[in-house]
């Protein structure tokens, strides 16, 4: 599911041209409106990683985003929201066991950006225990939503990137290095807490 190397470069040049870069510009006349701007939208992310990872998007509701990996983003330090449809939860949740997932943090006026990776086998516990809830076994049902949260990902996945006023400050090198040699998050304004998620795809 991921590539032999990253594609850092590219990612960036992408980040800078319609996502960083334009934010900022934005932000200075929100502000001076006593506004501020979304900072970027999932689908944002979503292009972002494919690039990272050197993936094509799938538009499919019943499939992971990036044909065999899903795609999360959200604040930095809040949990990551997983969504099911009531027509197609069930092949949903299969796809994601068979898939990879990518977990995007961002934050401080997208001044900090990190890429977290795992395999979906790891992340089984959750799907399990999810399903054994028998969601929309009741015609009231109407939503189907759960978590990742911020300190299971930090346990559990790998990091792959992180950005730090634009700039690649580490990145992963590639299928011969360990996959648990991440090393630790020393962001301040993180919330350790692994609040609600905002901002998922």
């Amino acid at each position: 599911m991921l590539p032999d190397t990253l594609d850092v470069r590219a990612a960036l040049i992408y980040f800078h041209a319609y996502m960083y870069g334009p934010y900022r510009g934005r932000l200075r006349l929100f502000r001076d409106r006593g506004l501020k701007p979304r900072m970027v939208m999932s689908e944002d992310w979503e292009v972002f990683t494919s690039i990272l990872l050197r993936q094509q998007g799938v538009a499919s509701r019943e499939g992971p985003d990036l044909g065999d990996v899903e795609v999360k983003s959200a604040v930095s330090g809040n949990s990551f929201e997983y969504q099911y449809h009531r027509n197609s939860w069930q092949k949903k949740l299969e796809a994601d066991r068979r898939s990879g997932h990518a977990f995007v943090w961002y934050g401080n006026e997208l001044q900090s950006v990190e890429v977290w990776y795992c395999g979906g086998d790891q992340l089984d516990g959750h799907f399990a225990e999810w399903e054994a809830k028998q969601p929309y076994s009741k015609p009231t049902d109407q939503r189907f939503r759960k978590q990742v949260s911020a300190g299971w990902v930090r346990e559990h996945a790998t990091l792959l990137l992180r950005v730090v006023d634009g700039e690649a400050e580490y990145e992963w090198t590639g299928q011969n290095e360990p996959i648990a040699s991440s090393p630790p998050v020393s962001d301040p304004a993180r919330n350790d807490k692994g609040g609600p998620q905002s901002g998922s795809s």
